[in-house]
């Protein structure tokens, strides 16, 4: 297949190749006294980073001139070479700290290659930093029951053990899990010379109070990786791990001064390898705690990135009364946007594209280096229409559309805009600091909300002062640049607040709010007998209809049909209670005892968004309409039996208000019912559940198989 620039890991490969050709031709060309040394005395694997750097620099104008040209060079057409391809694309996704485009990766890849068992221990790894180590546990079972046993399998079964025993709420259960996860992670060191995974263990040592073991484990990994680092310097290979893990090594025996100038060396070989740079900068920063250590100093070697989520101001209409924003200002603010991005080494910013502020935001994190991620209240022409277009000065037209070209993903949370339209964006900014939030745990570094503001508070749903009045309530304090410093002498602005839009006028008894909806369905209703009917009635629906009143619930609205259950709340946490109340309820009764089929099941879906809620002129009950409905009820088709699938929506708004015991844990790119479309699923989990199956399994082992690929437990 032709090597573009969408395949990161073939183009590093031809670029590490054209270079060395790059530096052969230079020495060839060159007098010995200006190189000091020929080729043969000095080949390009014996470079150090930073002259190899100036030669891939030569060889990538070469490689890209050729590629823009629209030349195709093609790799060898083979299932082998297709396989290692989707290998690399799934690393390299990984190294970047995308495991959520890494586990679709992966997940694509295993319908060709189903049995591969590295591409089955690469899907569980991502799914373990997409943080569900509880949908990961599955995997990684059925591969030791396959007699895969090596490090691919036992270090994410460790690390799954580990991120799980972090999420009990019981301190017993912690610890158990933690010893497991420390048994796992010494076994793949000791029966696997997994380095990676004897830092693990050390770490977890430590963490168990086991200080001299994590000394002798150090030691060990210490000695073992000085001959790996000698052995790479001779070959000219990649040596960022063997780096960091001689870093680590000498924190966990106390060399601080040490350690910390390797960490400092990584900073070379650090580019493209943002996921990587997050787990190191992690586990130092835990182990100088349980040292009793500063770890402070440690911003200076591995400064932790930022998400930065940001709300502000569009640019002045041009009819606009009253100065709020006005063009004179825009160049101003991009520049104190600017200010405040170099000081926050940013990784990832989410915003809007509004012309203004938003717009100005996301091209300052481009020019900075950091991804973007563009949320958009509803489609993109109308969005365009509302937010952008209002001006046709300064460019704002091209702008969003490279803003949205150049951005990481654009997500749009509402497919159209409701005729009450401020509700939209009010769900769109919750979302946007859910979404931020869970960035921010993948690459586990620090949220810092941002926001350009006139200073003026507002009751208008959706507004910049009401974004903030929101995010202060969930616990976050926000950097503001305030519009007053900018603007110009003579320009006054009364003090009073903004009024509220006014409404657009609905039918009476109708109002748009967002709202948490819940479809069940009983699996395999259809085959339910005739005489079964009766005891459906009377014994699975009378059961389920009291869990509302043991629950103390009052859904705003509620339905039948059949088999199916419509429930519509306010809050995401009373339409997870009840969810898991339903499986609870399904799982702990008798079914067979009542006349009904003993395996009867049910499959659960929540989704939110902003609906029309409002009688039912037909029936007289409250319900609700709009498309965030259908899109509810193209869920609960797809769902497994006995599980709670959730949408990105409900995943994002449940980490913005921080629910406890409600861990989302994402399943991929699934296709909804009836050709909805193909959106992200996660399975919701109860958090603080202890894995008692995993921990006390997997301790008889089985026969070592042989390691493939660097396949660390993340």
């Amino acid at each position: 297949m032709p090597i573009d620039f969408m395949n990161p890991s073939r183009y590093q490969e031809l670029l590490e190749v054209l270079a060395g050709q790059v530096h052969r031709d230079l020495v060839r060309k060159y007098p010995d006294e200006l190189w000091k040394i020929r080729y043969d005395e000095l080949p390009y694997g014996s470079l150090n980073e930073d002259q190899k750097v100036l030669v891939r620099d030569a060889a990538r104008e070469n490689l890209d001139e050729l590629l823009k040209a629209g030349i195709k060079i093609e790799t060898p057409h083979t299932p082998e070479s297709n396989l290692q391809e989707e290998r690399f694309r799934v690393e390299a996704l990984l190294k970047q700290g995308e495991p959520i485009l890494a586990y679709d990766s992966v997940r694509h890849a295993l319908k060709d290659y189903p049995a591969d068992v590295y591409l089955r221990q690469l899907q569980a790894l991502a799914l373990i930093r997409t943080g569900g180590p509880a949908e990961a546990l599955g995997i990684l079972r059925q591969l030791l029951k396959e007699g895969h046993r090596d490090q691919g399998t036992l270090a994410p079964l460790a690390r799954a053990l580990r991120d799980l025993g972090e999420r009990a709420t019981e301190p017993e259960a912690r610890l158990r899990c933690l010893k497991r996860s420390f048994e796992l992670y010494e076994e793949a060191y000791r029966s696997n010379r997994g380095m990676w995974s004897g830092i693990h263990a050390a770490w977890l040592a430590l963490e168990l109070g086991r200080k001299d073991k994590a000394a002798e484990l150090a030691a060990l990994i210490e000695a073992g990786v000085r001959e790996m680092l000698q052995d790479t310097a001779d070959k000219g290979t990649d040596t960022f791990w063997h780096r960091m893990i001689f870093g680590i090594t000498a924190v966990l025996q106390g060399r601080f001064s040490e350690g910390f100038e390797s960490f400092q060396a990584l900073s070379e070989l650090s580019q493209g390898r943002s996921g990587d740079m997050a787990e190191v900068r992690h586990i130092v920063q835990s182990i100088l705690v349980l040292l009793g250590e500063d770890p402070t100093p440690l911003e200076c070697v591995l400064p932790s990135p930022k998400v930065v989520v940001f709300a502000g101001h569009m640019v002045d209409f041009a009819d606009r009364k009253e100065p709020r924003f006005p063009p004179s200002l825009v160049e101003t603010v991009a520049g104190e946007i600017r200010e405040r991005i170099s000081n926050l080494n940013v990784a990832a910013g989410f915003a809007s594209a509004a012309c203004g502020a938003p717009i100005l935001f996301h091209e300052v994190v481009l020019a900075a280096g950091g991804e973007t991620h563009v949320v958009l209240p509803y489609g993109r022409e109308e969005f365009f229409a509302d937010s952008v277009a209002i001006r046709e000065d300064m460019d704002w037209k091209d702008r969003f559309e490279r803003v949205l070209e150049k951005a990481r993903r654009v997500i749009v949370t509402s497919p159209q805009r409701l005729d009450e339209g401020s509700v939209v964006f009010r769900y769109a900014n919750h979302l946007l600091l859910g979404l931020a939030m869970l960035r921010a745990r993948q690459l586990r570094c620090g949220l810092v909300p941002l926001v350009v503001w006139d200073g003026r508070p507002s009751s208008a749903t959706g507004s910049v002062a009401q974004t903030m009045s929101d995010w202060k309530k969930l616990g976050h304090s926000m950097e503001i640049i305030d519009l007053r410093k900018f603007r110009p002498d003579g320009i006054e602005v009364r003090r009073q607040p903004h009024r509220a839009r006014a409404a657009t006028r609905l039918p009476a008894g109708l109002s748009a709010q967002t709202m948490i909806m819940l479809f069940a369905d009983v699996v395999h209703f259809s085959r339910m007998q005739e005489r079964q009917m009766p005891h459906f009635v009377a014994g699975f629906l009378d059961a389920i209809g009291r869990i509302e009143k043991d629950l103390g619930l009052k859904p705003v609205a509620k339905n039948t049909w059949g088999d199916g259950l419509f429930l519509v709340f306010r809050k995401a946490e009373d339409a997870i209670r009840y969810g898991r109340a339903l499986l609870d309820c399904i799982n702990g009764t008798n079914w067979g005892v009542l006349g009904l089929p003993a395996e009867i099941n049910l499959r659960v879906a929540l989704h939110a968004g902003p609906v029309y809620i409002g009688r039912d002129p037909v029936t007289g009950r409250r319900t609700c309409y709009g498309t965030h409905v259908n899109s509810a009820a193209r869920i609960e088709p797809i769902t497994p039996p006995g599980k709670i699938y959730v949408s990105q929506a409900v995943a994002a708004l449940v980490t913005a208000q921080r629910l406890k015991n409600c861990a989302c844990e994402y399943v991929g790119q699934m296709p909804l019912a009836k050709n909805y479309g193909v959106f992200p699923m996660y399975v919701l989990q109860t958090a603080g559940a202890e894995p008692e199956d995993m921990v006390d399994r997997d301790h008889q082992a089985v026969k070592d198989q042989p390691t493939q690929g660097a396949c660390h437990d993340g």
